[in-house]
């Protein structure tokens, strides 16, 4: 039987809510932490999904921050599960989005 998720994988240079239709959880291993310019600041790259990082919002950040310290150099080789949450909310729509 063909497994029909590979049909609606999102492409993107990121990992996306999406990418969590049908799974409940996913564990990554953090390979680097990179540092941007952006909305989204923190890029976290992992083994699991090269090329597609994690860019966790400000309230993960502040959670990865609390238990992990304030050093990206700490960061590297740990791991963390990730789910879809589809209560996320951007302003007043909820939009879904990928909690720890």
């Amino acid at each position: 039987m063909s497994d029909l998720m590979k049909t609606i994988q999102p492409k993107s240079d990121q990992l996306n809510f999406d990418d969590f239709i049908g799974d409940e959880t996913k564990t990554i291993t953090i390979s680097g932490v990179k540092v941007v310019n952006t909305d989204q600041p923190i890029e976290l790259h992992s083994h699991e999904y090269p090329g597609r990082p994690f860019k966790p919002g400000l309230t993960m950040r502040r959670v990865l921050i609390g238990i992990w310290g304030k050093s990206a150099a700490g960061w590297e080789g740990r791991s963390l599960t990730l789910y879809g949450d589809p209560d996320v909310m951007f302003g007043k729509q909820k939009v879904g989005g990928i909690r720890i």
